[in-house]
């Protein structure tokens, strides 16, 4: 029965159909839940796995035997009931995040995927928890927070105090306090912490690089590759000192209100998401030749 089913789905539909549906949830979802900078970065990696699943499904899949299936569906429906067990086990903090809600959508996926023995789409459906998972153990890597971002402090600090004064922002850098007077006449203090350095979204571009260079591995053998990585992570960096560099602007403008706090909030994962999309669209044309739109071919006059 399931293999007449697999000879008779449309792959590509099964896959748009999975791709607008989890997303639908995740808009519902995100209407009673409170947003936070790690949940946009879940719901980018999310993002992303949808693309990969969406270019897989125009091309030839592999199929599970049956007793994969069986397994994978079995893991599915753990995740999904371990998606309920991350803050009672400790791994998370409450309440029922996006976060969290990710992880039952990877679960919902391995059984869909399984029950139609799609091999191809497993990977890029993993990823989304993988990586969740590996934010809920955020107060186990706060222990070493401080050391891994220790290197780039100084750098950030640095281009921080450059980026201020082309802004022409009369600001004083001691340390990694930032002080100036604002155009209200108000006295404010800003300290750079290690979040500023863009650790976590190094991380985020990281994970979306395994994942790209996992499903097509023949970009390993192209030299622009890694240089074109390279920029990406450049680029990332960059987002968070011209985060800093806005957060310091609304304040100098604005002084001491709510201006500060809501570039903080969202000026970070606007330029991530933004810079995502052009990078990433870049890399999948010109290295590895997709294409997302349809060319007309020229008509022969003749």
């Amino acid at each position: 029965m399931i293999c007449e089913k697999i000879k008779s789905i449309n792959q590509k539909t099964l896959a748009i159909s999975w791709i607008i549906l989890s997303l639908f949830a995740i808009g519902l979802f995100s209407l009673i839940t409170r947003w936070g900078y790690f949940q946009i970065d879940a719901l980018s990696i999310w993002i992303f796995s949808c693309i990969i699943i969406f270019y897989l499904s125009t091309k030839p899949v592999q199929i599970l035997s049956s007793t994969w299936e069986k397994y994978v569906i079995i893991l599915g429906l753990f995740f999904c009931i371990f998606s309920f067990l991350i803050i009672p086990l400790g791994l998370g903090h409450p309440p029922y995040s996006i976060s969290k809600f990710i992880v039952f959508l990877s679960g919902a996926g391995f059984v869909l995927f399984g029950l139609f023995r799609i091999k191809s789409y497993l990977f890029p459906v993993s990823i989304p928890v993988i990586a969740v998972i590996g934010y809920q153990l955020y107060d186990l890597f706060l222990v070493h927070e401080q050391t891994l971002s220790a290197p780039l402090l100084p750098f950030t600090v640095f281009f921080a105090s450059v980026l201020l004064s082309v802004l022409g922002i009369p600001a004083t850098i001691n340390g990694d306090m930032v002080h100036f007077i604002s155009k209200t006449g108000a006295t404010i203090y800003l300290q750079i912490t290690p979040e500023c350095t863009g650790i976590w979204s190094l991380g985020t571009f990281t994970i979306m690089a395994l994942l790209v260079l996992c499903t097509f591995p023949e970009a390993l053998k192209k030299r622009r590759t890694f240089l074109l990585l390279g920029i990406g992570y450049l680029g990332t960096y960059a987002g968070n000192i011209l985060r800093i560099g806005a957060i310091t602007m609304s304040g100098y403008i604005y002084g001491p209100t709510g201006a500060i706090e809501n570039t903080h909030l969202y000026f970070g994962w606007i330029f991530f998401l933004c810079w995502m999309a052009v990078f990433w669209y870049y890399f999948f044309t010109r290295i590895l030749g997709i294409s997302f739109y349809k060319t007309k071919k020229p008509v022969n006059s003749n």
